[in-house]
């Protein structure tokens, strides 16, 4: 049985399959291997949903489009993805999921609340969310939220935690005009609902970050970000799962650092992150599943850009190493079982840097090509 079968069927029975990639999501293999996969999951073992670390905000503006019975593009699809992914190992990925999202046997959605650039978010949502507010208040809010979309700030218009608190208390408005008895009745009106509220989660971490920011002397890395964008990205997967009368069979593609069910074995500073991982295995437990890749030796890129960086043949007494010790093979899956066999060991699936953890407690199960290979972007 291939690599791939194992995955498969370690996969197929799962509520949720965790896809994770490094965290600087340029992985040319890795994501080759992944729009594979989510092939077969969907064909093979009925998975219905595909859920993003990209902004939810494109996402819940094409499904009001189809349910409004109104056509949707490939164009739509790979905005909403997003520049991270715009490569060419992602792109038989986009009629994949268009096709399926316009027949209805599939929904799509984003699971963080950032704002990515070219997106629908960035380009028409504020005009469309502001005509929930009457008055001045519209053309007060538009400015600022304008701006900041745009990233038009200057000396006199600055970038600071008062603009974002105020950009806060315009979101705070807008959630309270469109919760009003009866506002919230259609599909376009619920979905601008969550736009709002993940916008103010955005927000109030932004003020968060800017503050703490100011007071900083130094020290450890403090990850309260990473932890209330976990919480956020849960939240989006909460919402997104209850759209549906039954249980759905959810893919979620992320970064391997924000899949992990635990990060607390680490021996470096993440182990003060709380991962959105950690809360999907809390919920589901065994009904879900982490896969994690890494690789020998090899290259990757930063996101869908071209610069490339070398990833260091690994150490022999390594995870990696020692999961190609007695093999000739171009891929060595470690599945739970494995991982357990081989305990606490360091290894480099969250960002190819090495540290040491129990590996079975962050992942269910490990991909590790022989060579990883960089991305190579496309432009739309």
């Amino acid at each position: 049985m291939s690599d791939a079968d194992r995955i498969v069927r370690d996969l197929c029975d799962k509520r949720l399959a965790l896809l994770g990639e490094e965290a600087n999501h340029g992985n040319g293999r890795t994501i080759t291997f992944k729009t594979e996969l989510i092939r077969r999951l969907v064909e093979e073992c009925q998975y219905d949903a595909f859920f993003i670390e990209a902004g939810v905000y494109d996402f819940l503006h094409i499904q009001a489009l189809l349910k409004a019975g109104q056509p949707i593009s490939e164009d739509m699809v790979a905005s909403a993805i997003g520049g991270m992914w715009a490569n060419q190992e992602m792109a038989p990925l986009i009629p994949f999921l268009s096709e399926r999202l316009e027949a209805g046997t599939l929904v799509a959605g984003g699971i963080d609340d950032q704002i990515g650039r070219g997106t629908y978010a960035q380009r028409q949502m504020t005009q469309e969310l502001l005509l929930s507010l009457e008055g001045p208040r519209q053309a007060e809010c538009g400015a600022e939220l304008e701006r900041h979309m745009s990233w038009k700030y200057d000396d006199a218009h600055p970038y600071t935690a008062e603009s974002v608190k105020f950009m806060l208390g315009c979101c705070k408005e807008m959630e309270s005009a469109l919760s009003r008895p009866g506002a919230a009745a259609t599909p376009m009106t619920q979905g601008q609902l969550q736009m709002v509220r993940n916008l103010e989660r955005n927000f109030t971490r932004q003020v968060a970050e800017m503050t703490r920011a100011s007071e900083q002397t130094g020290g450890t890395q403090d990850w309260s970000a990473f932890n209330a964008r976990s919480r956020s990205m849960f939240m989006n997967l909460e919402w997104l799962l209850s759209q549906s009368p039954t249980p759905r069979k959810a893919i979620v593609w992320l970064a391997t650092i924000h899949a992990a069910k635990d990060l607390k074995g680490l021996d470096t500073d993440a182990r003060h992150g709380i991962s959105f991982g950690s809360y999907v295995h809390e919920r589901f437990g065994a009904q879900s599943f982490v896969l994690g890749f890494s690789a020998l030796s090899g290259s990757y890129s930063i996101g869908s850009t071209a610069r490339t960086r070398t990833i260091e043949p690994a150490q022999a007494g390594s995870l990696e190493g020692q999961a190609f010790s007695s093999h000739t093979s171009d891929t060595r899956y470690l599945d739970g079982s494995q991982l357990r066999d081989f305990g606490p060991r360091v290894a480099r699936p969250l960002n190819y840097s090495w540290m040491t953890a129990p590996w079975a407690t962050v992942m269910d199960g490990l991909l590790v090509f022989r060579e990883e290979t960089p991305s190579h972007p496309v432009t739309r």
